[in-house]
């Protein structure tokens, strides 16, 4: 699990009430965030919740709503993430001829049922059979990932694009 900010003998980072405690990567990208040296916040860890607080307000913020410095955190990361997207769509190249027509054969044998599109159990084995080996725990991301109109199924041009971004994140 994350390390959470319960500095010793200080009780939680912030004084309102929460499922769960900030951890120390929220925290720390949230002061980091707002101007703080990263030297300053190692040295200030240890010395608990007040001194934490107290660097927060030399950086004119503070930590005290855990779901603000949160909500923050997220957003950053999906913005992160979103970034990372972008850029690898931008690093796509269109399929030739002859690679439409590879992926064709490819999608047409792990389409068993002959309707066109993959279902979950068609999309994993095409994964598999293709040396992708995701965990089993992955397999259900990256077929709602590849299913992009949301049908519950992966048509040819999602297939397409999915393997080319795949492919993409492994180089």
């Amino acid at each position: 699990p994350p390390r959470t900010i319960e500095p010793p003998n200080s009780g939680r980072i912030c004084e309102t009430a929460s499922a769960m405690p900030l951890t120390l990567a929220e925290v720390r990208w949230f002061l980091l965030e707002n101007g703080v040296e990263a030297d300053k916040i190692d040295a200030t860890w240890s010395k608990g919740r007040a001194a934490l607080e107290d660097l927060a307000g030399t950086a004119g913020c503070s930590l005290r709503d855990e779901g603000a410095v949160r909500a923050a955190h997220v957003a950053a990361l999906a913005k992160k993430e979103e970034e990372k997207r972008a850029a690898t769509e931008a690093s796509l190249t269109p399929l030739t001829e002859e690679e439409r027509a590879r992926f064709r054969l490819a999608f047409d044998h792990f389409d068993a049922d002959g309707s066109g599109a993959l279902d979950h159990a068609e999309f994993r084995k095409a994964m598999i059979d293709s040396g992708m080996m995701p965990l089993r725990s992955e397999v259900t991301g990256l077929f709602q990932e590849a299913d992009v109109d949301g049908s519950g199924t992966v048509n040819f041009d999602e297939y397409c694009h999915f393997i080319q971004v795949y492919r993409a994140k492994q180089s």
